[in-house]
């Protein structure tokens, strides 16, 4: 599966974060910081956390998650903006999805779970359409959260924004009724 084809036609469907100056210095934040300590998800499984944002945006001919430090943002933004009660969901969510990506591989936790494994749970809550058994709900709920807390945090990222996305620091005439493709060779604009 072409992971970059799938998040062009993702779009703007699946919500927005808002840019405001506290979410632009969070960003600019984790983009100079050598190194980071997580504020709100577990050290530990911040690294899982990153390992599952770099498969849903690998690296190709630009950066992926990893590289562009999307899970040091998104970690930072559900500190900074979600209250407790979205954050307890995160955490819930997220602990089903260990438990039933454990239970799906046949290992006796998550550190031994491989690249492969993850990749297949990633793939079982994404495919559209997919009956799922109830107990295994939330973990589809958190695997979608974090799908849309990855690309939001893409595509307001400022490398993506300035060299990928059609980008105007200083907007020019406004042309009505334009076709994208002309406009700006089909490239959808920066925030």
């Amino acid at each position: 599966m072409d992971r970059r084809k799938a998040l062009k036609n993702i779009g703007n469907g699946i919500g927005a974060i808002a840019v405001t100056p506290a979410v632009v210095s969070l960003f600019q934040s984790c983009q100079t910081s050598a190194t980071y300590n997580p504020l709100f998800i577990p050290k530990d499984d911040f690294k899982i956390i990153s390992n599952l944002m770099e498969m849903i945006i690998p690296k190709t001919d630009i950066p992926g998650a990893v590289e562009l430090k999307l899970p040091e943002f998104v970690d930072a933004y559900i500190d900074s903006v979600w209250d407790e009660e979205e954050k307890t969901d995160f955490t819930e969510t997220w602990e089903v999805f260990i438990s039933s990506s454990i239970k799906a591989a046949g290992k006796e936790n998550e550190n031994d779970l491989s690249a492969a494994d993850w990749d297949a749970q990633l793939a079982k809550y994404l495919k559209p359409g997919n009956d799922l058994p109830a107990d295994e709900i939330l973990a589809s709920k958190f695997v979608n959260q974090l799908r849309s807390l990855t690309v939001n945090a893409f595509k307001t990222n400022e490398f993506i924004g300035e060299e990928v996305l059609a980008y105007a620091p200083i907007p020019g005439e406004q042309k009505g009724c334009v076709d994208l493709m002309e406009a700006t060779g089909g490239k959808a604009w920066s925030l």
